[in-house]
């Protein structure tokens, strides 16, 4: 199966995360996505998002379908965002990084992005 890719650019900001969640909503369907997988989805891409509020300038999600994987690449995020993200929190703290790791399957920083790997299986 060839790739779909779906770039979003918006600007930084809580009100602009439905759009986001749209548009993974909308692959969701595509993908016949289970609810839970979903909701791991926006969690996890919240947990980023919700992060940048107080940087200026927009924010560009590139979503990519392939095979049994939905790849969500975002950015381009601070310095101080992604040492959070290559951390661990360590005991008792929700840190960022334990978010990405109980909700998607892979999660690791690219540069000043971060790549989101969840594997989905189709339904039928």
């Amino acid at each position: 199966m060839a790739a779909d890719e779906i770039t979003l650019t918006l600007p930084r900001g809580p009100e602009y995360q439905r759009v986001a969640h749209l548009v993974l909503s909308g692959l969701a369907v595509r993908l016949d996505l289970t609810v839970e997988n979903l909701e791991d989805l926006e969690l996890a891409l919240d947990s980023v998002l919700d992060r940048t509020d107080n940087e200026v300038g927009e924010i560009t999600m590139q979503l990519a379908v392939r095979d049994a994987e939905l790849e969500a690449r975002i950015g381009p995020l601070s310095s101080r965002l992604l040492n959070e993200i290559d951390r661990d929190g360590g005991d008792g703290e929700i840190s960022i990084r334990r978010v990405l790791d109980s909700t998607v399957d892979d999660a690791h920083v690219d540069g000043d992005w971060v790549l989101l790997t969840k594997k989905v299986g189709r339904v039928g």
